[in-house]
This record gives structure tokens, sequence and C-alpha cells, in this order.
């Protein structure tokens, strides 16, 4: 051993320290129902390169927590869930009428979906956040239409989440 340059009891401690570390680590526990935590909001106005004029791009976070990880769909989920408007990403839009907020149901819905989010086929507890981005377009939305969105996601087992609200934000004001 001494030839490497490392000495027997030297390579004895990096072995026993290297595994020690490694146990300490202990894998979270989380509920197998997909939890979310509002994160944030932020708008951006942009030209609308298809329709011409305005549209604000909202993009809302959450961050998750998810036992099992199996949240997100591959394209061929995505296209079968298409077809039944079976979203993983769920939007309730609400808009402020006489002063309060009311749930406004658009001609297309905000519901989308989010790709699968660990891919190694591996059942176990992922986290982090998720961004989701929404456009509305000026031409179709009210002046400074003060709006929020409650949201709550999917996973592929049917387990949904629990609901978040967003902060408020005003639409088609520049």
């Amino acid at each position: 051993m001494r030839r490497y340059g490392i000495h027997p009891k030297a390579l004895l401690f990096f072995i026993f320290s290297a595994v020690a570390l490694a146990s300490c680590y202990k894998e979270p526990n989380f509920a197998l129902k997909p939890e979310i935590e509002y994160n944030s909001i932020k708008k951006d106005i942009r030209i609308d390169q298809f329709f011409g004029g305005y549209k604000d791009s909202v993009v809302v976070s959450v961050k998750f927590q998810d036992g099992d990880g199996d949240l997100g769909l591959n394209d061929a989920e995505i296209a079968e869930a298409i077809k039944v408007n079976n979203f993983n990403y769920v939007i309730k839009y609400h808009r402020r009428v006489n002063g309060k907020y009311v749930e406004y149901i658009p001609l297309e819905p905000l519901s989308g979906f989010f790709p699968r989010l660990k891919n190694d086929g591996k059942d176990g507890p992922i986290e982090g956040v998720l961004s989701y981005t929404m456009q509305f377009l000026h031409a179709f939305t009210p002046k400074k239409d003060s709006v929020k969105f409650e949201i709550s996601i999917k996973d592929r087992a049917g387990n949904i989440s629990n609901s978040v609200e967003t902060d408020m934000i005003i639409l088609n004001q520049f």
C-alpha cells in the first residue's frame, strides 16, 4: 500500500468515515399524497407573435413534496389525459368582482400538464419547485383585471394535493 502513498490506517479511516457519513443521511418521509406550498407569482408583458398586440405571461411557482415520487406524465400519458381533460396541474381562476374574488371559468381551461419529475423508475420521495406559465391576451382580458389563482397538483396514482392560493396580480395593465 505504501507504494501509492496511502497508509493502510489512513485508507481504513477514509472508508470508515465515508460509510459513517453515508449512514447519517436519512431519506425524508413524505406522504404519498402530494403536498404543495405557494412559492411565487410573476407577470411579464410581451408582444404576442401570433395574434399581435400584447399579452401577460404569468408564471406561478409552488414548492412540492411527494412520498413515492410519482409526479408528472410522459408524452403518451399526456396524450391520453388530454382526451378527457385529466390535468395534473389544476388551476382555478378567480377574478375580483364588486370587491370579492369569485371563480371565473374561461372558455379554454388554464389547467394543464407537467412532465415526469423523476425518470429513474424508482419509487421514493421527491421535492422541489414546480413552475407553470399561463398566457393572457390583452385583447381578451379586461383592463386592470385583478385576479388570483387556486392551485393543486395530481400524481399518477390520482392523489390530489392540498390547494394553495396565489397572491393577487393585475392583468392587462402596463
